[in-house]
């Protein structure tokens, strides 16, 4: 496992300006260490799912407060791209690493 890979998980969030005015943004939550993959055409058949060729598979560190607060409604910014969460899997519940599966968006953040 070789974490070496610097990845950004955010939230959507909706915060108040000095004005009161609502602003949305994507907020960074996390910012770990991960190993990245592009998932094979092998794994698509083997696991009998249909995938694009935009998925990834991020392996990130096993954290209890991580652990609370992922969930598919956030996402991945890695290497300019950004990629929305599918996935979450505690590898065999070990607490050892999440392993993330996440489909990456087209330009202007279009699927």
């Amino acid at each position: 496992m070789a974490y070496t890979k610097k990845i950004d998980v955010q939230h959507y969030t909706e915060t108040t300006d000095t004005i009161g005015n609502k602003k949305k943004a994507w907020e960074t939550l996390f910012k770990p260490w991960a190993e990245v993959n592009c998932t094979g055409g092998r794994e698509y058949y083997a696991a009998a799912q249909v995938n694009s060729e935009n998925d990834m598979i991020f392996k990130i560190r096993y954290s209890r407060i991580m652990a609370d607060k992922l969930t598919s409604e956030l996402r991945i910014i890695y290497n300019g791209n950004t990629y929305n969460i599918k996935h979450i899997d505690d590898f065999m519940e070990q607490h050892r690493e999440f392993v993330i599966r996440a489909e990456r968006l087209n330009k202007g953040g279009v699927q």
